[in-house]
């Protein structure tokens, strides 16, 4: 995404212009999505829950002389981890017509689509950019960890025979959304939602079946996105590696990648033991959306001597923290940066720790984001 978006001052959603008054503006969205962003080839199918018959996503549409100028996407999602759940909001497929640049079209549909999901609980937003430094300049912050492994020839001899392991399907919803919510770090979602997400095009499934159950699986690509990227997996650790065996021989690529979060420690262990090249980066863009639902999820994550209010006496993101041995507050990006730094960095989280005189041992936070669940 490369288009216009930042923050106000306050660091409060600007609710923008009234909503388009298009007849059909999620058909509207679509059109302009495919003319920008993919040169008029189709993507419907690729977000089946932006819009497929049984969506759940939301539109944002802003108009210029009557006409569709710039849209974006967003979906309500919730990211589970060991500690808390994290109201959120998915914003993506953000498209501005060239001829509309400039006039902050872009930023109206992604305040208007926070403002929205704040409304719904949100307490952030996240975003995958393509620049993120462009995004950083106006606002957004990285958040959260993901580390990504390269699977190549030095070593993918190591990885099991895949036996047991066949080309899956949307069919196989069932046994793969139960594996899927064993994952400690996750996005919330149905097993409907599973199944639709499935059957995006353009996408290699692989299950590992023993004795008649599904003891693993595996994905790999999704649309014009993640080619030659193991986005998604899950179960047992010999069985996800032996989905991703089979994956990569299918590949004929020199390369393939698998993503991985900071709960897989199964599979973070193996990589490590075979020494397969990796990097850890940022998950996501963040910004703050909802102050008030984001000081719930501190006090689900901090010890319950941790008092958490929302002062009133600043327009900026706030939180005071207070706790019988100290107190500290936080504002703005140190918010972000102390519940889920990019990088697993603690540098923020230590300075709350010393303020407070109190070890904080479900900070930082460490959602996930699995490719099936990008928007």
């Amino acid at each position: 995404m490369t288009n216009e978006t930042n923050q106000n001052p306050a660091g409060v959603p600007f609710t923008g212009a009234a909503p388009t008054a298009l007849a059909d503006p999620r058909a509207a969205a679509l059109e302009l999505m495919e003319r920008v962003l993919r040169d008029g080839r189709p993507m419907a199918a690729e977000y089946p829950l932006v819009f497929g018959p049984n969506a759940t996503g939301e539109i944002e549409v802003a108009e210029a002389d009557g006409r569709p100028a710039s849209a974006c996407a967003w979906l309500r999602r919730d990211l589970v981890t060991p500690d808390a759940t994290i109201p959120a909001a998915f914003v993506g497929s953000v498209a501005t017509e060239d001829s509309a640049r400039g006039q902050g079209l872009g930023t109206e549909v992604v305040d208007r689509a926070i403002a929205r999901a704040s409304d719904e609980g949100a307490a952030i937003a996240l975003l995958w950019a393509d620049d993120p430094l462009w995004y950083q300049s106006r606002g957004w912050i990285p958040f959260g960890t993901e580390r990504v492994h390269a699977v190549e020839d030095a070593w993918a001899f190591l990885l099991p025979d895949p036996t047991d392991v066949r080309s899956g399907s949307a069919a196989d919803a069932a046994g793969i959304h139960a594996l899927y919510e064993q994952h400690p770090s996750r996005v919330a979602r149905t097993e409907d939602e599973t199944r639709a997400l499935l059957g995006v095009p353009a996408m290699r499934i692989t299950v590992c079946e023993r004795d008649g159950e599904i003891v693993g699986y595996a994905c790999m690509g999704r649309g014009e996105d993640l080619m030659n990227v193991v986005h998604e997996w899950g179960g047992q650790p010999d069985a996800s590696l032996a989905c991703l065996s089979q994956l990569w021989r299918d590949a004929e690529a020199e390369r393939a990648f698998l993503m991985l979060g900071e709960t897989d420690v199964d599979l973070a262990a193996y990589f490590s033991f075979v020494k397969a090249p990796g990097a850890t980066g940022s998950l996501a863009m963040a910004r703050i959306a909802n102050i008030d639902a984001l000081a719930q999820v501190f006090r689900d994550a901090l010890p319950a001597e941790v008092n958490i209010t929302v002062p009133e006496d600043t327009d900026e993101p706030t939180l005071d923290l207070r706790a019988p041995s100290g107190a500290i507050r936080l504002t703005g990006h140190e918010i972000l940066l102390a519940m889920c730094p990019p990088n697993g960095d603690r540098r923020v989280t230590d300075v709350v720790e010393q303020e407070l005189g109190l070890a904080l041992h479900a900070l930082p936070l460490k959602p996930f984001v699995r490719g099936l669940d990008g928007i």
